[in-house]
């Protein structure tokens, strides 16, 4: 599981510790080192000498029991970090949060954040950015995050990898010593007696810290084998070492509490009875809830929940201008979208006007051209009508001159003109269908009881011409024209006061 923080998670993370009703809270009225407090006040510039100032003094603080003081450090260093994207520091800073949150039994977040220290120091391991052995000090912490729940199986495999990526050194004693007290928990008393005093030669030469919890184990080592006198001592000497020095406080009670269970056994219960008080007395100093880390720890959380509320109210007005922005990004694209369908819309009608306006001017011109022609055509047909009046006139006087003279020449010639003149009608309906091109049909439709010789009739109407001028080119008497304008008009259904000749002329 790796952890991704930001500024708000540290602070979320705070907080939950906070409000979940721990059990306990931090104690201690000791100040940071003055060693550390100055080589910070000197390297602020330098922001990863900084960050390894805060994450040195967070440890410092954590042995020394000032938990509250120690998150904060951390969490400071942590924002620097992940600000400039230094990885290797976070790694440390990671498993100082874990050991932190172990301390109050914060199981998931603190195997949250081993498991992120050992996966990114396994990533920086293949880019080269750190050697082998720098990987071991998150195997040790997850194999102490196993040992103290009991789990020694899990926690002796990571004991492993510590060895096996610590090739190069001779000695670990931290890991020597809790792989002895491992062995001592599952029952193997020899091989736990001599890791853990092999260990303790190595943490003497050094005067390391971690010889409060050998020589813590080496006493629970001789209570298993019932050497009594012997646990007393080791006991006592952890108790003075970790008084002493100031380191891995969190032992304090435990340690307290064992001296007192061994005097029950010794049968010294007055010794027993103020070992078990001044227990009771060190486990409230460091985690009751009227300790002065408490009190710290609450002006902490009352600083990042200013800072939280800050921040609330600063995103809620962000988001208010954000909304505000949007909707006047969204008023813009409304406007200019509007403002292109309109300037579309004008283009569309500006175009159609257009083409309307051309087809308009092609069409009158056309429509002026074949009124022309049909002008023309018109013209010619009533010139070739009034030539067939003028020969009709002719051919009559040349049949009466004849009938008179040789009544057989009459009837032959009679005959021959009755044959001519069907075919001049035909040529005269011809061209008047050129020129009149859906007048017979328009007029079927409207009047379809109109026979073939009233149509004719029609035609010459249409041509304007007289009854006289019809007479003669139908070969017929005026009378019968009267007639038979008289019956087109009783088919048409005209009244009295209806032009025949308007009405066909609209057609």
């Amino acid at each position: 599981m790796t952890l991704k923080f930001n500024k708000n998670s540290y602070l979320f993370l705070f907080l939950h510790l906070i409000m979940c009703q721990l059990p306990y809270a931090f104690a201690s009225n000791l100040s940071p080192s003055q060693t550390i407090a100055s080589h910070l006040n000197s390297t602020k510039k330098d922001s990863l000498a900084y960050i390894n100032e805060l994450t040195q003094l967070g440890d410092i603080e954590r042995t020394k029991g000032n938990y509250d003081i120690a998150f904060d450090k951390l969490w400071d260093a942590m924002l620097i970090a992940e600000r400039k994207d230094y990885k290797v520091p976070l790694v440390q800073i990671h498993r100082g949060l874990g050991i932190l949150y172990d301390i109050y039994n914060k199981d998931s977040l603190a195997l949250a954040h081993f498991k992120t220290a050992l996966n990114s120091s396994k990533v920086l391991l293949k880019t080269g950015l750190i050697k082998q052995q720098d990987i071991v000090p998150s195997y040790f912490s997850l194999s102490n995050f196993w040992r103290d729940r009991q789990d020694y199986g899990t926690a002796l495999l990571y004991l492993d990898s510590c060895s096996i990526y610590n090739k190069k050194l001779k000695a670990l004693p931290y890991a020597m010593t809790d792989r002895g007290y491992c062995n001592l928990q599952l029952g193997n008393l020899k091989a736990a007696e001599t890791l853990l005093f092999e260990a303790k030669t190595h943490l003497e030469a050094i005067n390391s810290p971690y010889l409060v919890v050998n020589l813590n184990f080496i006493g629970d080592l001789k209570r298993v084998k019932h050497q009594y006198n012997d646990a007393l001592k080791f006991y006592t000497q952890s108790l003075n070492h970790l008084v002493n020095y100031n380191v891995h406080t969190e032992y304090k009670p435990d340690i307290l509490q064992k001296i007192a269970d061994i005097y029950v056994l010794k049968g010294d219960l007055l010794e027993a009875i103020n070992n078990m008080s001044a227990s009771k007395k060190s486990y409230e100093d460091l985690f009751s809830a009227t300790s002065k880390h408490n009190q710290r720890l609450f002006e902490i959380k009352n600083k990042y929940r200013a800072e939280l509320e800050k921040n609330k109210t600063l995103i809620e007005k962000q988001q208010i201008l954000l909304k505000q922005k949007n909707k006047k990004v969204r008023n813009i694209l409304i406007i200019c979208g509007c403002i292109l369908l309109l300037s579309f819309i004008s283009y569309l009608i500006y175009f159609q006007r257009n083409k309307i306006k051309k087809l308009y001017l092609v069409n009158e011109l056309d429509r002026e051209k074949n009124q022309a022609i049909l002008k023309v055509k018109s013209k010619e047909l009533t010139s070739y009508t009034l030539k067939i009046i003028k020969m009709e006139e002719a051919v009559q006087s040349i049949l009466e001159n004849t009938k008179k003279i040789d009544p057989k020449a009459y009837e032959s010639l009679k005959k021959t003109y009755a044959r001519d003149h069907l075919n001049t009608w035909k040529e005269f309906d011809k061209r008047f269908s050129e020129v009149n091109t859906h007048f017979h049909e328009t007029l079927c439709k409207k009047h379809p009881t109109l026979s073939p010789t009233e149509l004719k009739h029609c035609s010459l109407i249409k041509l304007n011409f007289n009854s006289h001028e019809m007479s003669k080119i139908l070969n017929i008497s005026l009378q019968s024209v009267h007639t038979s304008r008289y019956r087109i008009r009783k088919k048409m259904k005209l009244s009295s006061n209806s032009s025949l000749e308007t009405y066909i002329g609209s057609i």
